[in-house]
């Protein structure tokens, strides 16, 4: 089984960050709130978080990024050659609004502290519990990091250092105990559907080319990796239903990810239309595919008949132990539900989970 400690239920990491820490922000931007008091509203977002996740039984928590600025901040803040902020290209507009804060790659890529070492210490100061944290893959930084007409050779060589930083990143998080890391590049999401790749040739953009690109920057993360056998490392290419599934995936791109992602676990999404699921038959066996079957954007619940029934076809084509169940992608306040509506959200998957793997969970 590919799947050695049953982690069936899977989460992106991202929560929806409450109402007093987005306050709290707000406030140290003004100058009314010191770092002190933004870093005790952090904690207390963090520590009722990780208090909700143990509730409803997943196998490793997270912080919800509510350390993060954006996305992509954990790498920004941690790696020296990031210039100012970039507004515009075409990648920014084939990922719409799910584009996150990027800045432009102007020096050499080196490794100024740890990236995530504040977020797992902090997790481990309210919870014994195995660990989650997710980093922004090295290939989608550097995409999103290069300006347009920027030389591909530029772009590759920005994705190989990122992919050392990150990679030294996964391993210390794993020698200091960390079970799981996630791997997130929604681009991916984008660029293997027909829909977006269609619009990828539009704005210039070669869906096969960036696909094999960043397979490469993200595949360098496991050069040398070494990890304890109860770890696990994961690629996440949800978009959390912000891409255009409706024509299914285009073959080219489609062909070029199956064949190459060398990772052992991958999050997708698979949604009611049966034409929107991510193709399953070219999975190779052994990996787990965590099926993002719970939709992120609406606060109306799915049926657990129904996604029952999703996960009975998934199981026709992969063994049922190479199977997780998730959300269709990472909460976030642009989301609009409530904590309630989230935990809801999250109760719904642990509760189809337990249909199929009972007291395994």
């Amino acid at each position: 089984m590919a799947d050695d400690f049953k982690y069936h239920i899977d989460h992106h990491a991202g929560l929806t960050p409450p109402a007093a820490l987005l306050e709290a922000r707000a406030a140290n931007l003004r100058g009314e709130l010191d770092d002190a008091g933004l870093d005790a509203a952090e904690d207390a977002a963090v520590a009722e978080a990780v208090s909700t996740q143990r509730r409803l039984g997943l196998a490793a928590v997270s912080d919800g990024w509510f350390r993060r600025s954006d996305p992509l901040s954990v790498v920004h803040d941690g790696v020296s050659g990031f210039g100012p902020e970039l507004l515009g290209g075409p990648v920014a507009e084939l990922l719409g609004a799910s584009v996150p804060v990027r800045r432009r790659a102007v020096g050499p890529l080196e490794r100024a502290a740890r990236l995530a070492q504040h977020e797992s210490s902090a997790l481990r100061g309210v919870t014994e519990f195995p660990l989650l944290v997710s980093l922004p893959s090295p290939g989608y930084v550097a995409e999103l990091s290069a300006v347009e007409g920027e030389q591909p050779k530029a772009v590759e060589e920005a994705g190989a250092a990122l992919g050392a930083i990150i990679g030294a990143e996964v391993a210390a998080l794993a020698a200091e105990g960390v079970a799981y890391v996630l791997l997130h590049n929604p681009l991916y999401g984008f660029l293997l559907s027909a829909r977006g790749a269609e619009r990828a040739a539009g704005l210039g953009l070669d869906a096969v080319e960036l696909v094999e690109r960043m397979l490469a920057a993200d595949a360098a993360v496991l050069d040398g990796l070494e990890t304890p056998d109860t770890f696990h490392l994961g690629l996440d290419l949800s978009t959390g239903g912000a891409a255009d599934l409706s024509a299914g995936y285009a073959d080219a791109p489609l062909a070029v990810f199956q064949e190459r992602q060398p990772f052992d676990r991958i999050c997708v999404e698979y949604p009611v239309q049966e034409q929107a699921r991510f193709p399953l038959s070219g999975v190779r066996p052994g990996v787990v595919v965590s099926l993002g079957l719970v939709d992120v954007r609406t606060p109306e619940l799915e049926s657990v008949d129904e996604i029952v029934a999703r996960v009975d076809a998934a199981a026709e084509q992969l063994d049922i132990d190479d199977i997780a169940l998730s959300t269709n992608g990472a909460f976030t306040a642009e989301n609009s539900l409530t904590a309630n509506q989230e935990r809801l959200k999250l109760q719904l998957v642990e509760m189809a989970a337990r249909y199929f793997w009972g007291n395994e969970l």
